[in-house]
């Protein structure tokens, strides 16, 4: 009687335990994730679509004599948030690669690549800079949770001037629960 009870019990606190355990899944393309406290991939792309849309749409952004695209070296967007370490690292060089990409393809604008112009045969002088900061403010809510306030802060500059003449923020708002708050 003893060992089938022993039995039951075990086979119960099994059968609890694989109810309880999640399954891994791929989230469909073209669908979002589920919202997260820190700066999600859905996140990064919002904020890149955001700039690049606002960016290509300035008739002040002209190709050189003779070029029919404008040349930006894009800078690695840097993270000032709570992210720290490889996250933090990983953060910054994925708005640097997605702005890279979606500039590249808008079809208005030439990427500059420092590492590849090294080897260049024919010299390129790039006309823009463009670089940012990825900032976090965390609130205390009145009721114990937190408020994350993001903001993607980014300018691009005339080389030839110094001039900054271009800006755009791009604000990402939270609220999490104390206890998944970072």
């Amino acid at each position: 009687m003893k060992k089938a009870f022993l039995i039951l019990s075990l086979s119960v606190v099994v059968f609890s335990l694989a109810s309880c355990t999640t399954k891994t899944a791929y989230i469909p393309q073209g669908t979002r994730a589920q919202v997260v406290a820190g700066f999600s991939q859905d996140d990064i792309d919002d904020a890149i679509y955001t700039v690049v849309d606002s960016l290509v749409s300035l008739d002040r952004i002209k190709a050189p004599e003779g070029a029919q695209r404008a040349v930006v070296i894009v800078e690695n967007v840097t993270n000032d948030t709570d992210t720290r370490g490889r996250d933090s690292e990983a953060l910054a060089e994925a708005l640097g690669i997605g702005l890279r990409e979606e500039l590249t393809n808008c079809g208005k604008i030439v990427v500059y690549n420092k590492e590849a112009a090294k080897y260049a045969t024919v010299k390129v002088t790039p006309q823009y800079s463009l670089n940012g900061r990825l900032t976090q403010r965390k609130l205390r809510q009145d009721n114990g949770d937190y408020q994350i306030e993001y903001s993607m802060n980014l300018q691009l500059i005339d080389l030839a001037t110094g001039l900054e003449f271009w800006q755009k923020r791009v604000p990402i708002r939270k609220v999490a629960a104390k206890k998944n708050a970072f």
